[in-house]
């Protein structure tokens, strides 16, 4: 898979002895100077089946790619401020305020509910699968990359309980941050493997997001699209290419924002976001968001792949529809 940041052919020069080891060490001065910078971004592994992404001093997330997943999930994900934008349950217990409700809902997450009559989305409480239910292994890094830019390349296999690999996921994660904002950018590629692969259309799906309990609709948050539509009952199931949630989490105003690349396929997206804290992008579900229209099941024949491109924004303070505008301008002129 070729991405934009892929490492380029070193020039001739830096062959030379002398040359070269010169530029390695202000590589090697440079790059931690910019991780322990204020907003430089520092990529740890730990031995917990965890990667911890820092911007400076300050944890902004966690992935999470262990066995005790049925897929790969960033949880926490945390504001400019350090307060939590998505539940913690079911990965904690015992958290004030908490709503104990669908137990699939794990912090952010990228899967689906229908892919050839198999569901990666759901599972039952306890974690148990359920019948019929698939599992995404992650099953590698190829890159981990720290510096003003943080970049996570990873690999990983949507099985199906038969134990076949139905597709294969090459995925790259882009962080950067500045004074009171986060960015997370999510290039997923997948890749039917030994046969065809349909993604039947279902609302369960696919770029999802469980805030926390303090950004439900119920206490502070409101959601707003492109087309100024706002709250659950204007975006659920409707096409837009970005759906801010505005509240406060403890006090502190923030927007928090998922948006849809032009390039994504079937871009732009529908949106499964409830006003009880589920907030998703997904691009295949029609027939449940529009009454009466034919279902799309998008297919993938074996070898052929399809990207999925998003960006999740973390800001300070409430963006209005002009400001939301500009963000995803921002964003589309970036390069898949």
């Amino acid at each position: 898979m070729k991405f934009l940041s892929d490492p380029v052919p070193i020039d001739s020069t830096l062959r030379r002895p002398a040359i070269a080891a010169a530029a390695l060490l202000v590589f090697l001065q440079t790059v931690p100077a910019l991780a322990e910078s204020h907003h430089g971004v520092r990529l740890i592994k730990t031995d917990a089946a965890r990667v911890d992404i820092y911007v400076g001093k300050s944890l902004f997330a966690s992935y999470h790619y262990g066995a005790g997943f049925h897929k790969p999930i960033f949880h926490p994900l945390l504001s400019p401020e350090g307060h939590r934008l998505t539940r913690a349950y079911p990965m904690e217990f015992g958290t004030p305020n908490e709503h104990y409700d669908h137990w699939h809902h794990e912090g952010i997450s990228f899967t689906y509910g229908n892919l050839n009559g198999v569901d990666f989305w759901s599972k039952l409480p306890g974690g148990r699968d359920k019948p019929g239910s698939g599992r995404i292994r992650h099953t590698g890094f190829a890159r981990l990359e720290d510096g003003q830019k943080g970049v996570m390349d990873t690999t990983s296999d949507w099985i199906a309980p038969s134990g076949d690999v139905l597709l294969k996921q090459d995925s790259r994660m882009t962080i950067e941050a500045g004074p009171g904002w986060r960015t997370l950018d999510l290039t997923f590629k997948l890749t039917a493997q030994g046969k065809a692969v349909t993604f039947n259309d279902t609302k369960e799906g696919m770029m999802a997001v469980r805030v926390a309990p303090d950004l439900r609709e119920d206490r502070t948050g409101r959601y707003l699209n492109a087309q100024g539509l706002e709250l659950s009952k204007g975006v659920w199931g409707k096409k837009s290419s970005w759906v801010a949630l505005r509240g406060s989490v403890q006090g502190e105003d923030l927007t928090l924002a998922i948006m849809n690349h032009p390039k994504s396929i079937e871009s732009p997206t529908f949106w499964h976001a409830r006003g009880y804290g589920l907030f998703a992008a997904n691009p295949f579900g029609r027939k449940d968001f529009q009454k009466g229209s034919p279902p799309l099941n998008v297919a993938l024949e074996p070898g052929e792949s399809a990207l999925f491109l998003y960006r999740i924004l973390v800001h300070s303070g409430h963006l209005t529809q002009s400001d939301m505008t500009a963000q995803f301008e921002k964003y589309r002129e970036t390069k898949p």
